[in-house]
């Protein structure tokens, strides 16, 4: 008998690590969607403010620059304590920002959310993922939703000087025909987490 409440007090001493192990985790995940989502936002906020000063200098085609030159730039402007931020889409104008597998997978999620009449403000996903070293990176992304100001070079109806200017930056570009409200794509933020 005294061995099976011995055993039974292993075993629940073992839950209990693992239940502590877990809370821990989720944790440390939600601090981490903090500073995603903090680093995110701002980095979006920059890069709206630059885009229409872009466009009320020079027009729309202005902002084609911004996005190619300066949105790199912004972009690590924010990424502070390992962070790496980016954008990724299903209809892309940078190959480099094409969708890894879980970025897609997430964009389908956002896409049937929007379907379904969900607020792409709300939208976002985050998870920490094991690597084969025994560390763990941690992904963010956040939903970009089609605003107006993203119409004069993403929708349906491109000035020519701006598709000519198109043309010549992304001759492969994917990026355009979206309407007002649509999913444009996300932000997206990984961190290559330090082992413990």
């Amino acid at each position: 008998m005294r061995v099976i409440v011995i055993m039974g007090l292993l075993v629940l001493g073992g839950f209990g690590l693992l239940a502590v192990g877990y809370a821990a985790e989720q944790a440390s995940l939600r601090a981490e969607a903090v500073e995603a989502r903090a680093a995110s936002q701002m980095f979006a906020k920059t890069l709206k403010s630059q885009l229409i000063a872009a466009i009320k200098a020079g027009g729309p085609k202005s902002a084609i620059p911004v996005c190619q030159q300066i949105a790199p730039a912004v972009a690590k402007q924010y990424a502070s304590d390992g962070l790496v931020i980016g954008r990724t889409s299903f209809r892309i104008r940078n190959p480099a920002n094409a969708p890894d597998d879980w970025e897609r997978d997430v964009l389908v999620g956002f896409a049937k959310a929007m379907e379904k009449g969900v607020d792409p403000k709300t939208l976002e996903r985050f998870a920490f993922f094991p690597d084969k070293s025994g560390g763990k990176t941690f992904r963010y992304m956040k939903a970009i939703a089609v605003t107006q100001p993203c119409l004069a070079c993403h929708g349906s109806n491109v000035s020519p000087a701006v598709q000519d200017a198109l043309d010549k930056h992304y001759p492969d570009d994917q990026a355009t025909g979206f309407a007002l409200g649509d999913l444009r794509g996300a932000f997206t933020v990984r961190k290559v987490m330090p082992k413990s």
